[in-house]
């Protein structure tokens, strides 16, 4: 399935140029002359990547940065200022709103390569993240492959092992009938006509005795032959005897080898078990260490400096247990009563002063959305960068809830509670918890 590209400048040349680059790389290109015009685009398409131009008539590409961050079913799809704005300043600033980067209007062909390449939009990751599922589909075929094919090939050996015991079994078998037959058969062959005109010419003379050694020939080759017919009955009946011990000692093997691979399957069934419970712990008390200071200052980002060492140590710890899954960060806003003024916005309230006096108690829902997802470059970075750094096992979703789920309720009225006292509830409100949903294996 081709990849799509989303181009957002209100320049047709600049357009055209990226377009015919991208183009070339096999991928489906879709362009926008605004911002605005992007955004009703996504409302109803899914591009792979955004190249977003900085000025723009209307909102500009900033502007389109955030609110395609916001909506959590485009928050996802990395975007590329497309831009001839420079500097680090600028680069920040774009990093901090969710833009993976910034690429110049004058970007060389092979620089494009090397981005689409890190965002794993071509090459060979991208192929196999997009057939992971169908790939382990087929090979998996149960929850310990490798024994289930030792039993198959334990089965098929012993079975191949009895086929040619019992093939050899009878050819000896044939093989000495076969001999005795032609013993027997050398014994009464027809003699030739001049043989047997002698013959009749000395029966002839020697009638008298004739009966006698007749008696005495037939008897010789009678006892002759019930000996050489003992013998292959003898000897049909060891082969016989070594066949069925052959065939006990096969099934006695066989029985060994299921009771053996039963008692392996048990010890690996157990291990896993044991395995899958202490991850389940680890997992559990990482994620109960890093709750411990959920709680964030009126005048602290949410998802600052002091959040992303917790952050980045906790990633760590998971790095180290091999975790593949999400890491939801989910930030919430408390509703401080505040004073106001000319000079400083908004700030906490005197602790003695009423709460019915309070200048402003709480932001509406829309702005206590936003205060929640404010971040700092370097926290910012860290996530943007999280593909690259743990090759995709560890994923992050920044959620704000605002003020929509406080965890203490507030007074049922401002009268007769102090601004400490409301301050102190709504500085338990402003957290930011950390829960894990590990992969199914």
């Amino acid at each position: 399935m081709r990849k799509t590209a989303l181009i957002v400048d209100d320049s047709k040349t600049a357009r055209v140029v990226l377009q015919k680059m991208l183009e070339t790389h096999d991928l489906e290109v879709d362009n926008a002359e605004s911002a605005e015009s992007a955004l009703t685009y996504l409302s109803e398409n899914r591009p792979d990547i955004i190249f977003m131009d900085h000025e723009m008539p209307g909102m500009d590409g900033f502007e389109a940065v955030s609110a395609i961050k916001k909506n959590p079913a485009t928050a996802t799809i990395p975007i590329m200022m497309y831009t001839a704005q420079e500097g680090e300043l600028y680069v920040g600033q774009a990093r901090a709103l969710g833009a993976v980067g910034v690429l110049p209007k004058e970007v060389e062909p092979v620089e494009l390569s090397k981005v689409l390449e890190s965002l794993r939009v071509i090459g060979e990751e991208a192929e196999r993240r997009e057939h992971y599922d169908e790939a382990e589909e087929k090979f998996v075929t149960g929850e310990y492959p490798s024994l289930e094919k030792f039993d198959q090939d334990l089965g098929v050996l012993i079975q191949e092992l009895f086929d040619q015991q019992r093939a050899i079994l009878r050819r000896d078998l044939r093989d000495s009938q076969a001999q005795i037959a032609a013993r027997v058969a050398d014994e009464i062959k027809s003699p030739d006509a001049e043989a047997s005109r002698r013959w009749e010419s000395w029966l002839e003379r020697s009638r008298p005795v004739f009966s006698h050694s007749v008696i005495a020939v037939v008897t010789v080759f009678a006892i002759g032959f019930a000996w050489f017919y003992w013998k292959a009955e003898q000897s049909g009946q060891d082969l016989l005897q070594e066949n069925i011990g052959l065939q006990r000692a096969l099934d006695e093997q066989q029985s060994v080898g299921t009771k053996d691979t039963l008692q392996i399957r048990r010890e690996l069934t157990e291990y896993q078990q044991a395995l899958d419970s202490a991850r389940a712990v680890a997992l559990s008390s990482l994620e109960w260490a890093a709750n411990q200071t959920a709680q964030y200052d009126f005048y602290e980002l949410p998802l600052g400096d002091a959040r992303l060492s917790l952050v980045a140590d906790l990633a760590s710890q998971l790095a180290a247990l091999e975790y593949r899954g999400l890491v939801r960060i989910e930030s919430h806003v408390g509703d401080f009563c505040m004073s106001t003024s000319a000079t400083d916005g908004f700030s906490l309230a005197a602790a003695e002063l009423p709460a019915a006096q309070c200048q402003k108690i709480g932001f509406e829902s829309s702005e206590a959305y936003e205060l929640g997802l404010r971040q700092s470059v370097a926290f910012a970075n860290f996530i943007n960068l999280a593909g690259e750094r743990d090759g995709g096992n560890i994923r992050y979703e920044i959620v704000s809830l605002g003020n929509s789920s406080p965890l203490l309720d507030y007074p049922a009225t401002v009268t007769g509670v102090p601004a400490s006292v409301w301050n102190q509830i709504a500085a338990g409100n402003n957290r930011v918890y950390v829960s894990l949903y590990p992969d199914e294996q």
